[in-house]
């Protein structure tokens, strides 16, 4: 019987990882419906207010557009075939993660949910809590799968690769949120 030739240029990806993918996607999607509809109410003319710590807030967005450089390691090193070497970057992007957890449940205390702006902060950044949580488990299964399966690993490089797509999109996002949030 003749091979199927169509098959070898089709994703190779099985149909439970892009089903996978997809909630990614519609997570990514949550986000940015959540923060459009809650940040209209902030241009109403509400500013921000004296008890939200901006440097807190751009403490937060300089740890974000720091954690561009392991990202950008992971992909170089995976396009390199040096998986072990990619563990060591994703390692730090778990740890950025679990500190972004951390500041926003921190941030929740700075500012009173009876207002209308601590609401409006407390419902989207608890939104970027289930995306960091989200991103925490996709890096921790990536850097499990990395150490005890090192030759599945290899096979499956595309599911790092979307992690970082997932991480690249979480820090557009965040920056996008600081402007929206502390700025604005």
């Amino acid at each position: 019987m003749a091979e199927n030739n169509y098959a070898a240029l089709m994703d190779p990806a099985p149909e439970t990882a892009k089903r996978g993918s997809f909630f990614f996607l519609l997570l990514f999607a949550g986000i940015i419906f959540a923060a459009w509809f809650l940040a209209r109410f902030l241009w109403g003319g509400v500013g921000v207010p004296a008890s939200l710590s901006v440097g807190f807030g751009a403490a937060l967005l300089v740890l974000m557009l720091a954690s561009l450089v392991p990202m950008v390691s992971v992909r170089r090193r995976l396009n390199d075939g040096d998986d072990a070497g990619a563990l060591g970057s994703v390692t730090t992007l778990l740890v950025v993660s679990l500190l972004m957890m951390v500041g926003i449940v921190y941030s929740w205390g700075q500012l009173a949910i009876g207002s209308g702006y601590g609401g409006i902060y407390d419902v989207t950044t608890g939104w970027f809590l289930l995306h960091f949580l989200g991103a925490f488990l996709a890096l921790l299964a990536t850097l499990m799968k990395g150490k005890r399966a090192p030759e599945r690993a290899k096979r499956e490089r595309w599911v790092t690769y979307n992690v970082m797509s997932f991480w690249g999109a979480l820090v557009l996002l965040w920056s996008v949120f600081f402007v929206v949030f502390y700025v604005a």
